[in-house]
Parts: C-alpha cells; structure tokens; sequence
C-alpha cells in the first residue's frame, strides 16, 4: 500500500523531471551543432540565469510544506490562500531579477575566463531568458504548489507541453526553419522563454479556474494581506533560498575555476552535467513523494506513517538509481555522443561520466530523505548540510586540485562524488533521530 502510494506520486515527477532535463537536452543538443564556443555559452548562461531562478523558486518550500499540511488536515481554504500568497511573492521576485539581469549580466560573464565570443553569446543568452523571469517563477512555484497537494500530474501535463514548445522553438530559430532567421544561441534562449511563458499562463488559469483542490481566489493574488502567513512562507522558504544561493554562487565559483581548464573541458564538464542530469529524475520524483506524504501523514497527525514514507520512498530511489549507475559505467559513449560529436570533448566526457556513476546512491538518499525532512518543515537542516559540504569540502577541494596539482576534469568529479557522500551520510542521521516528527506549523 505505501509502495503504490508513493509510486503513484513519485512516476509523473520522474516523468516531468524527465521533460525538464528534455528541454536542457534539446539545447544542449541542437547547440552542440554549432561547436565548442555555442556550446560552452549556453552552459554558461543557462547555469548562470537559472542558479538566479532556482534561488528565488525556493519560495516553493514553504508553500509545498503548508499546502502538504493543508491538505493532510483537509483545510482547502487555507491551502488556496498560501498558493496565492506564493504566487504574488514570485512576480515581485521576478520582476526584480528581470531588472537584475539587464544590470549585471555583462559584468558577472566578464568575470570568466572564456573567449569574447564565448562571453558575448553567454550574455546574449541570459538576457533574452532573464526577461520572463516572473513567468518562470511563477511556473515553478505553481508546479510545487500541486506537489505539496499530491496532485503530481499536473505539472507533467504542463512540462509535457513547455517541452513540445521549447523543441519546436529550438529547431524553428536555432537553425533558421520555416521561414525564420537563424538565431543560433538567441534562439534556443527564445524557445525557453517562449516555454516557460505558455506554461505559467496555463498553471495559472488552473489555479485561479477551482479545477483542482487547490484554488486561488483573485482576493488572494497579487496582494499580501495575512502578513503571519507571508511570513510564515518566507520563515520556511529562506533556509532553501540560502541553500539554493549559496549552492549556485559555489557552482558558478565552480565554473570560474574549471573556465581555467581552457573551452573543451569546460564543454565537456556541461555535457557531463546534462547527462548526469538523467539520474536526478528517479532521485527527484522520490523526492517529491516524500514531501507531499511526509507532510500529509503529519499534517494528519500521524509522525510513524510519515517516517515509514520517508523511508520506503528512498529505498525505492536506491534501487531505481543503481541501475542507472551500471548504465553510465557500461555505455558512457553512447550517452555522450548524443550531445556532442567532438572527439575531445567525447573522451574527456566519457571518462567523467563513469565516475559521475560512482555518486548515485548518495544522491538517493540525499535527495529523498532532505525532500523528507523538507515536508515536515526541516528546511533548515538540508541546507546547513548542504552548504557546509559545498564551502567546506567540495569548493575548497576544487581549488587544490585546479590550481595547486593541476589534476584536470576527472579529478573535479572524484571530488564530487566525496561531497555527495557526505552529503547524504549527515542526512540520514538527521532523518533516524525523528526530530522532525514533532515540528508544528
């Protein structure tokens, strides 16, 4: 019965993670075509405008957690009124990052170690997505909204749909089809605005329509009256922002080091990521299943369900992710050429991929029992973890390796494979002490 719960919610979120890596694939893909200089602006780039994003997404935890709740305590009053609260924090948020983006990007590209071009296209590409911000904001928290609601399907439905637009667009204006110029890097960077705009129009008429169990009445959009429960949402959502900050400024300190590598490891660290990136669907469905039932079973009062859960739900993601961990190691190859068909940055990228296998059952763990922890309202103690792995082990690591033995790529991933295992070692004991069983909201 657990299983199949967990099951239930946990297939449409691999299957909208899935699209979601789709439409980094597709760029990354059709991008590749066009050489090394494309391809390492757009990692740059879209590392850069979605590190701003994924920051200012965190909004979602609190709301996934209250709604969960909710939801659990069959409140449906009170988990419209916190998604709508959600929702009109996410346009403020995104209009300033909108604004951020025009200010700063020129600045923040010039800061690596890239050709001109290079810089030029990274720029180009973080201004055209940086521009709907607000749209990509406010369709991420959506998408969290209804997870905390266990309605899982929804936002696959909805990656489903900004995926078939975003490959239309990349085919249509990074090549030059159907009549349109071709755009090359502004083109794939249109497709994943154009994207990410439908979806946010689309999650929104359902929010507002009451064709779900979560409504958001237009009293409750765009305004912040309850400022206890604006606060509450800001109180729970800091600890991921923090989290999700710190972790993107280690990542893009991350790539300012590995730019010293020279352009094809640095293409070829991306390519890695994006096919890593496959492992974190399993990791992340999971995940969200645990949120939502975890803050349910809690909600209704029931901390043992709710530990039993957490449990089952990474166990099942060891399984899933083991066998996804045997496929990097036997067909690297075969994964790496579908992004790119240089051979350097193919060599290089196979090697990494292997090693990259290595980190898979820590990412599991890690991934469901912090999603765990999250959805009792512990969003403090994945971050800490997190952020200490980051600035204490992984960041420091790196710059050894870089810039005092000149190890090169391969060794950058040994040492994430470390922090992953780190990671997910502080979390597990966090999540056996139960703690978090108690933690009203």
């Amino acid at each position: 019965m657990i299983r199949r719960k967990i099951l239930s919610l946990a297939w449409p979120a691999v299957c909208e993670m899935m699209l979601y890596m789709l439409l980094d694939f597709v760029d990354v893909a059709f991008v590749g075509r066009l050489g090394a200089q494309p391809l390492a602006a757009v990692g740059l780039g879209a590392q850069i405008y979605f590190s701003l994003l994924f920051i200012f997404s965190a909004l979602s935890a609190g709301a996934t957690a209250l709604i969960a709740r909710a939801v659990g305590s069959r409140d449906p009053e009170k988990a419209g009124k916190t998604a709508g609260h959600a929702l009109s924090l996410a346009v403020l948020v995104g209009i300033a990052v909108t604004v951020s983006v025009y200010l700063f990007t020129d600045a923040v590209v010039g800061l690596f170690h890239f050709e001109v071009g290079v810089q030029q296209l990274a720029a180009v590409y973080i201004k055209t997505t940086g521009s709907v911000a607000a749209f990509g904001l406010v369709l991420f928290i959506s998408n969290g909204i209804f997870r905390g609601a266990g309605l899982t399907k929804i936002p696959f439905y909805i990656a489903a749909l900004t995926n078939v637009v975003n490959i239309v667009g990349d085919y249509v204006l990074i090549f030059g089809k159907w009549g349109f110029p071709a755009l090359g890097v502004r083109g794939a960077a249109l497709a994943t605005a154009s994207a990410q705009v439908i979806g946010c129009v689309v999650m929104v008429v359902l929010l507002l329509s009451g064709a779900t169990m979560v409504r958001v009445r237009p009293r409750d959009f765009f305004h912040l009256g309850d400022r206890e429960l604006t606060g509450v949402i800001l109180k729970l959502s800091a600890p991921a922002g923090v989290e999700e900050a710190l972790m993107s400024l280690g990542r893009i300190i991350g790539s300012f080091m590995l730019s010293g590598l020279g352009t094809v490891p640095f293409a070829a660290h991306q390519v890695v990521l994006t096919a890593e990136s496959l492992s974190y669907m399993p990791g992340y469905g999971f995940a969200v299943a645990a949120t939502s039932l975890v803050g349910q079973n809690l909600g209704a009062r029931k901390p043992k369900q709710a530990y039993l859960h957490g449990l089952t739900a990474a166990r099942l993601a060891l399984v899933v992710m083991g066998v996804i961990a045997l496929i990097f190691l036997i067909f690297p190859s075969v994964i790496i050429r579908i992004f790119t068909r240089d051979p350097q940055v193919v060599g290089l990228g196979v090697l990494c991929l292997r090693i990259a296998a290595l980190e898979q059952p820590s990412i599991a763990l890690e991934m469901v029992l912090a999603g765990a922890l999250r959805g009792a309202g512990d969003t403090r103690t994945p971050a800490v973890i997190t952020v200490l792995s980051t600035w204490l082990l992984r960041i420091p690591l790196m710059y050894i390796s870089i810039y005092i033995f000149h190890w090169g790529l391969p060794a950058i991933w040994i040492i994430t494979v470390i922090d992953w295992l780190v990671r997910a070692l502080l979390v597990i004991i966090q999540f056996r002490r139960g703690k978090w069983q108690q933690i009203a909201l």
